[in-house]
């Protein structure tokens, strides 16, 4: 039978948004990391730092009604190895973000910790044989510089040596966790709810496992800090909600470019309310991450 004609046509534009759902959930992505990264560094002067990772865990553990438990039942052992890598990822990735915000600017750690595009792009290249061409490269390179630009001053100013450890290894956290998730995809077989669920079990043995080496837990005492830790588990939420959307259509170099977005709104965080200088590099290091990433979005979307 013949579809009804509406009369109606379609603009070209309209037809393609559904192209760009994955672009929209990435930037949303981006942005969420951003609060997240901020919350976490608000939060370190009210809570011990294992026990912010506590509390975001404890929020994804809500998300168990809404798991597709009848179709986990066909998942193989190979998409449960993704799924728990995935939990210890992201656990991992997390822990080390608390630790690093709790002894520098979250701007510093996010100049890092977001810097996420090459290496990302290049294991989902090597591992899944996602495309990756000469003007995809340009691209990543012209990010990356943008992004060692903004890491500038991070590198003269940090005041522990440790904190730069930390970043660098919740940056390799995240491209594994993009990895995982995106093989996930690959198989149709991610659950936007199982992921986050097992990233929370994962959070919640890792803070628990880490009291008897981390410094005492204390409740929040205030309002204030009632408040943040109310606002870190609805914004971890967000971020996986918006971060597993993405890589269901969206390959790990446009995921990984949109997460970038973070940096400067974690900059602009520290400018407003932690009285950061911002020197020129910060400034043309955000504008060739922004740049870059509306252009991978806009090539993505016209498939140029």
């Amino acid at each position: 039978m013949a579809s009804e004609d509406t009369g109606l046509s379609t603009a070209p534009w309209i037809s393609s948004i559904p192209l760009r759902k994955g672009h929209i959930w990435g930037i949303f992505h981006g942005v969420f990391s951003a609060v997240q990264m901020i919350l976490l560094s608000r939060l370190a002067s009210f809570i011990a730092p294992m026990q912010n990772l506590f509390i975001r865990s404890c929020s994804l553990l809500i998300l168990v009604p809404f798991v597709s438990w009848e179709s986990s039942e066909s998942y193989t052992h190979v998409d449960l190895a993704w799924n728990f890598m995935c939990a210890v990822l992201d656990a991992t990735s997390i822990g080390l973000q608390v630790a690093a915000v709790s002894v520098t600017a979250a701007s510093y750690v996010s100049a890092i910790t977001f810097n996420a595009s090459l290496p990302t792009s290049i294991l989902a290249f090597l591992i899944f044989r996602e495309s990756f061409d000469v003007f995809d490269g340009i691209l990543t390179l012209v990010n990356c510089v943008g992004l060692v630009l903004v890491s500038l001053k991070s590198q003269e100013d940090i005041s522990s040596f440790y904190g730069i450890i930390y970043a660098f290894g919740s940056l390799l956290s995240i491209c594994l966790l993009t990895i995982a998730c995106r093989g996930l995809a690959h198989r149709n077989n991610m659950d936007p709810v199982l992921v986050p669920f097992m990233a929370g079990v994962g959070g919640l043995f890792t803070s628990i496992a880490s009291l008897p080496f981390s410094s005492s837990w204390v409740s929040p005492n205030s309002a204030e800090g009632i408040l943040l830790c109310v606002a870190l588990g609805v914004a971890t939420i967000l971020v996986f909600s918006a971060f597993t959307r993405a890589l269901q259509t969206e390959n790990a170099l446009v995921i990984t470019a949109f997460i970038t977005v973070a940096i400067p709104l974690t900059y602009i965080y520290d400018l407003i309310f932690n009285d950061v200088t911002v020197l020129w590099s910060d400034v043309l290091g955000s504008c060739f991450i922004i740049v870059t990433t509306i252009l991978l979005c806009a090539r993505s979307t016209l498939d140029v």
